[in-house]
C-alpha cells in the first residue's frame, strides 16, 4: 500500500479452587514458572489420594439438601420397667422422657426458625455489598472491618477479608488471623488466601494460627493453609507442603483474585538446595520436575551432572525444565546435551522445549536454540528458524540483544534472516538492528526469493511477490529513530541511503520510510519530500470520476512528515493548503460530497488540509493557531480535516490559548445547531490531548440532555483525561442520577478519577438497568483513540491501568466487573502502528516503560511494571526480575501473575474494533 493508506449468576466470593486431578505443574506455554499436567498417560500422583472438593464461598440460600435436618420424631414406642420391649405399652417414665424430647425438639425448631429468620437473603447480601462499594474508600474500610469480624454471614465475611487485603488495610491481617479459628472451612480458606496476599513480613504474626488451623483442616482448606505458610517462609510447613504437592493439590491453589498461586521457588526455599537436589531420582515425575525447575533457576556448574540426567528423563516435562538450567550454565559440557535434546525432539516436543527455554531463560535461550536448527533439508531449516524468530518477536526480551548480535556476526545467516534478526533487535529498541535492516532494505524480493521454494512465504503471501519485510523494517527504523532521537547520525549511516532507494523504487513512497527519514531529518530526502508534499498536479475538476489522483494520496503523508522535519521554507506552504478551496460556499463536508459531483475534488482538498494539519501538529508552532482555528470553525470543510486541525491545535497552542479553547468548546457545545455542537466536540478533543488545569469546571455543566450524545462523550473524554477537582467530581456524581447524561459523567469519573472513584462509579450501576452498563462499556472502549507521548509523560496510562484493575474488584449483582481490564487490554493491542502525530507505537511505549521501571521513582516503577504486566509484555518483565531492589521484586511478582492469569471468559469485541486498511502492514 502507498502512503495514502494511513489510519486516521451472581456468585459468592470464591475461595481457593482445588481441582481433583493429580499433580503436575501447569505449564503456561511451557513455562518453568508454573506446572503442567500430563495430557496423556497414567497420572503420577498417588492413586489413593482423593482430591479435595472444589473450595467455594458460602452459598446463599443453601440447596435443599444443605439445610440442617429436623430433629427425629419421637419413637412410636419405648422400653418397659423390666427392660423388656413390649409393643403397645408405655411406662410413665417413657411418657415423661417422650414429652421432654418433644419439647426439646420444638424448642430446637423454634430456635432454628428464629435464627434462620435473622439470616440475610441473597438480595440483601448483594445490596449490602453494593452499598459499601459505592462509598469512598475511607468510609468503606470500617464497614468491611465490621463484616470481617463477624461470622454471621460467611459470604460477606469472605468478601470483607478480600476487600481489606486489596485495600492494604493492616487490620485485614488481624481479622484473617482470627477467622482461622472459626469452624467454617470456607472462611478459613479465604483467610489463608488473604494472609498469603499480605505475605511476609506483614502477615508473619499469623504463622502460629495457621499451624493450629492446619491441625484440624480438611481437604477443602488444607492446601490454602499450607500455601499461606509457604508464602510466609515457614520451614515447619515443608513436610505438609510436599505431601500436598505430591497429591496434586498444592499446585492448584489460587491466589487472591484468581490465578494459580503456586511458585516452585517459594516451596523449594523452605529447605537447602542440596537437600532438594537429592530428590532428583524420586519416583514421582512431579517431584523430579520440581527439582529440575529449581536447579535451573539456580543454575551453577555444580548442578551440571544432575541436570544432564534430568534432561534425559523419560518424562519430557522434566527434561524441558532441566534444559533451562543447561542453557543458563552455558559451558560446552552443558550445551551439548541440551542441543542434542532439541535436535532429536520431534516437532511437537521441539515446540515444547523451545517454550520451556523461552519461559525459563528468555530470549537468550531462544537464540541459543538457533544452533539446533537442522541444516538439511532446506525447508526444514527455514521453518525451524522462522519458528524461533517468531517466538523472539512475541517475547521481546531486551536480554536477547547481545546474543542475537553475536549469532549474526558468527553465523553470517542469509540476508532474509539477517533482516529478521535486525528487526528483532529494533523491536526491543536496540539501535544495532538498524545496520542489519538497512542492508536488507537494498534487496529486491524478486532476486532474494524463488517462487518454487514454497516455504519462502509469510502472512502476506510468497515473499517474492510481497515487500512485507522491508515495509516492517522501515517501520522498525522509524521507531528506533523516535527512541534514539539523539543518535540520528548513527541511524543515517546505517539506513538512510537504503531507505531512500527503496522509496524511489516504489510506485508511491511508503509512509514508514517517510516517517523514518523525517525523524532523522534527512537532508538527502528533503527536496523529494517537498515535491511529494506540494505536487504541481492540478486539483481534480468538479465531476471528475475515479481513480483518485495518486499525487494527492502521497501528499497527505508527505505534508505530515515535512512538518516533522520542521523545514522552515515549507511552513507557509503548509498554511496555504487551507486556502485551496477557492469557493467559500462550496460544501465539502461528508454530506456535501454525496451526489454533488464533488467527490474527487472534495477528497483531494480534504487530503491536503488533513495532511497539513498533521504536519503542523508534528511541528508544534504557535504561528499555526489562527489558521487552524479558522479551518475548525469553517462549517463547509470536511469534518476529518477539521478534526485533524483540532488535534494540531493541542500541539501548537500554549496554556493561555488552551484556556480560550476550553471557552470555545463550552460556547459551541452549548448551542442548539448540530454543526455548532460538532465544533464544540472538536475543541473538546483538543483539550483531551492537552488538558488545561481547571477546564473541567467549565466543561462539566455541558453534560446535559440537550447536547448531542456524541458531543457529550467527546466532552466527557476531555474531562476525564484532563482530570478534575473535588467540586467537579461532586457534580459528576450528581449527574449519574440523570439517565440521559449518566454514562457521559461515568466515563469522566472512570477515566479521570482515582481508583477508588472509578470503582465506586461502576458499583453504582447495580441500581441501573443492564443496558446502561453495557452502553458504558462500549463508550469506555471507544474513549481510547490513541495514546500520545504526553499520556506516557503525565502518567495517564498508569491511571487507566490502575482504574481498570480496581473495577475488576467491584461486584455488580455479585458479578466481578472484568470488562474494563479486557477492553483496555484490547486497546493496548491496537498500538502496533503509528496512529498520528505524537502517537505511541507498542515498540516505543514498551521501551519507555522498561526504562521507567529501571530508573524511575517509586511510583513510576510500580506504574510502569503494572502497565507492562497489563500489556502482557513477558520479555520485559523477565528482564526486570533481575534488577536490584524494588524493581526486581515488583517485576517478579508481576511476571508470576502474568504467567498464571485468572481464568475469565473473553469478551467478543470484534464489533467495536476499527476496520483495518488493506494490506498486511499498511504502516
Amino acid at each position: 500500500m502507498g502512503v495514502g493508506a494511513q489510519r486516521g449468576s451472581p456468585r459468592a466470593a470464591t475461595a481457593v479452587r482445588v481441582t481433583s486431578s493429580p499433580a503436575r505443574w501447569r505449564n503456561h506455554a511451557g513455562s518453568s514458572e508454573s506446572f503442567t499436567r500430563k495430557s496423556r498417560g497414567a497420572p503420577r500422583a498417588a492413586p489413593a489420594a482423593r482430591a479435595p472438593p472444589a473450595k467455594r464461598a458460602a452459598k446463599w440460600p443453601p440447596d435443599d439438601n444443605d439445610l440442617p435436618g429436623a430433629p427425629p420424631a419421637p419413637a412410636g414406642g419405648g422400653f418397659a420397667d423390666d427392660g423388656n420391649f413390649k409393643r403397645g405399652r408405655f411406662s410413665p417414665v417413657s411418657i415423661v422422657v417422650g414429652l421432654l424430647l418433644a419439647l426439646g425438639a420444638a424448642g430446637a425448631i423454634w430456635f432454628g426458625v428464629k435464627q434462620d429468620s435473622q439470616k440475610m437473603t441473597v438480595d440483601a447480601i448483594s445490596k449490602e455489598k453494593k452499598n459499601i462499594f459505592v462509598l469512598p474508600k475511607k468510609d468503606q474500610l470500617p464497614l468491611w472491618r465490621k463484616w470481617a469480624a463477624s461470622n454471621a454471614e460467611p459470604s460477606l465475611q469472605q468478601e470483607a477479608l478480600m476487600q481489606l487485603a486489596w485495600a492494604g488495610d493492616p487490620e485485614g491481617v488481624t481479622h484473617a488471623t482470627t477467622a482461622l479459628s472459626l469452624q467454617d472451612h470456607r472462611v478459613k480458606g479465604v483467610a489463608a488466601q488473604v494472609l498469603a496476599y499480605y505475605g511476609s513480613p506483614k502477615a508473619d504474626g499469623a504463622k502460629p494460627a495457621l499451624l493450629e488451623a492446619l491441625k484440624v483442616a480438611d481437604e477443602s482448606d488444607r492446601p490454602q493453609l499450607v500455601w499461606a505458610l509457604v508464602e510466609l517462609k515457614e520451614p515447619a510447613a515443608f513436610k505438609d507442603a510436599m505431601d500436598q504437592y505430591r497429591k496434586g493439590f498444592l499446585s492448584k491453589v489460587e491466589r487472591l483474585g484468581g490465578g494459580i498461586a503456586f511458585d516452585p521457588e517459594k516451596l523449594a526455599g523452605l529447605v537447602p538446595l542440596d537437600e532438594l537436589a537429592k530428590l532428583a531420582s524420586d519416583e514421582s515425575a512431579s517431584v523430579r520436575q520440581l527439582v529440575a525447575t529449581v536447579l535451573s533457576r539456580n543454575a551453577e556448574p555444580k548442578w551440571t551432572s544432575t541436570l544432564i540426567t534430568l534432561v534425559k528423563d523419560k518424562d519430557v516435562e522434566v527434561a524441558r525444565e532441566a534444559a533451562n538450567g543447561l542453557g543458563r550454565i552455558g559451558d560446552e559440557t552443558a550445551r551439548a546435551p541440551l542441543l542434542e535434546a532439541l535436535t532429536n525432539a520431534d516437532k511437537e516436543n521441539r515446540q515444547r522445549f523451545l517454550e520451556a527455554l523461552r519461559d525459563g531463560i528468555g530470549g537468550e535461550g531462544l537464540v541459543l536454540a538457533l544452533d539446533s536448527v537442522k541444516s538439511d533439508p532446506e525447508e526444514t531449516t527455514w521453518f525451524q528458524t522462522k519458528q524461533i524468530m517468531e517466538m523472539l518477536r512475541e517475547l521481546a526480551d531486551p536480554r536477547a540483544a547481545d546474543p542475537l548480535v553475536k549469532w549474526i556476526e558468527a553465523k553470517k545467516p542469509p540476508l532474509h534472516w539477517q533482516g529478521e534478526a535486525g528487526t528483532r533487535l529494533a523491536e526491543i529498541g536496540d539501535i544495532r538492528g538498524a545496520k542489519y535492516i538497512g542492508e536488507r532494505m537494498l534487496a529486491d524480493p524478486l532476486k532474494l526469493y524463488k517462487l518454487e521454494k514454497f516455504w519462502e512465504a509469510d502472512e502476506g503471501g510468497h515473499l517474492s511477490r510481497t515487500d512485507l519485510p522491508r515495509v516492517v523494517g522501515a517501520r522498525m527504523l522509524a521507531d528506533l529513530a523516535v527512541i534514539h532521537a539523539d543518535k540520528a547520525a548513527e541511524l543515517k549511516a546505517a539506513a538512510e541511503s537504503p531507505v531512500i532507494l527503496w522509496l524511489k523504487d516504489r510506485p508511491q513512497p511508503h509512509a514508514n520510510g517517510l516517517r523514518f527519514l523525517a525523524t532523522i531529518r534527512s537532508e538527502k530526502i528533503l527536496k523529494d519530500m517537498r515535491d511529494w508534499a506540494f505536487p504541481t498536479d492540478p486539483l481534480p475538476k468538479e465531476g471528475q470520476l475515479p481513480p483518485f489522483p495518486a499525487a494527492f494520496e502521497t501528499a497527505q503523508s508527505a505534508l505530515r512528515y515535512i512538518g516533522r522535519m520542521k523545514d522552515e521554507p515549507s511552513f507557509p506552504r503548509l498554511l496555504e493548503q487551507f486556502k485551496r478551496k477557492k469557493d467559500p460556499k462550496m460544501d465539502i463536508t461528508q454530506d456535501g460530497l454525496q451526489g454533488a459531483g464533488l467527490a474527487m475534488l472534495g477528497m483531494a482538498l480534504r487530503a491536503v488540509a488533513y495532511g497539513s494539519a498533521q504536519g503542523l501538529a508534528e511541528w508544534g508552532d504557535p504561528r499555526a493557531v489562527e489558521p487552524l482555528t479558522k479551518l475548525i470553525e469553517d462549517e463547509t470543510w470536511h469534518e476529518e480535516a477539521r478534526q485533524a486541525a483540532c488535534e494540531a491545535l493541542a500541539w501548537c497552542a500554549d496554556d493561555k490559548t488552551m484556556v480560550e479553547v476550553a471557552k470555545k468548546a463550552k460556547d459551541f457545545a452549548s448551542k442548539k445547531e448540530p454543526r455548532k455542537q460538532l465544533i464544540g466536540a472538536c475543541y473538546a478533543s483538543a483539550l483531551a490531548l492537552r488538558p488545561v488545569p481547571g477546564a473541567a469546571g467549565e466543561l462539566v455543566p455541558l453534560l446535559t440532555a440537550d447536547v448531542e450524545p456524541g458531543v457529550r462523550m467527546a466532552i466527557a473524554r476531555a474531562i476525564g483525561i484532563g482530570g478534575f477537582d473535588e467540586a467537579a467530581q461532586g457534580q459528576l456524581f450528581e449527574k449519574l442520577k440523570d439517565v440521559e447524561v449518566r454514562n457521559a459523567a461515568a466515563l469522566s469519573l472512570i477515566l479521570g478519577g482515582t481508583s477508588d472513584t472509578a470503582a465506586r462509579t461502576v458499583a453504582m450501576y447495580a441500581d441501573f438497568d443492564k443496558g446502561a452498563l453495557d452502553d458504558l462499556k462500549d463508550h469506555y472502549y471507544r474513549a481510547f483513540g490513541y495514546w500520545s507521548d504526553e499520556d506516557f509523560k503525565r502518567g495517564n496510562l498508569y491511571r487507566y491501568v490502575a482504574n481498570a484493575e480496581a473495577i475488576t474488584r467491584v461486584k455488580v449483582a455479585d458479578a466481578p466487573q472484568e470488562w474494563a481490564r479486557q477492553r483496555l487490554q484490547a486497546q493496548f493491542d491496537n498500538l502496533k502502528y503509528d496512529n498520528g502525530p505524537h502517537s505511541e507505537t507498542r515498540v516505543v511505549l514498551r521501551y519507555r516503560l522498561y526504562q521507567a521501571a529501571k530508573s524511575g521513582d517509586g511510583e513510576q516503577k510500580k506504574g510502569a511494571i503494572d502497565t507492562l504486566k497489563f500489556m502482557k509484555e513477558k520479555g520485559a518483565l523477565m528482564a526486570l526480575r533481575h534488577e536490584p531492589g524494588d524493581t526486581g521484586a515488583l517485576a517478579k511478582r508481576a511476571f508470576h501473575e502474568l504467567m498464571n492469569p485468572k481464568a475469565t471468559v473473553a469478551e467478543d469485541l470484534s464489533a467495536l474494533a476499527p476496520a483495518k486498511a488493506g494490506g498486511a502492514d499498511v504502516q
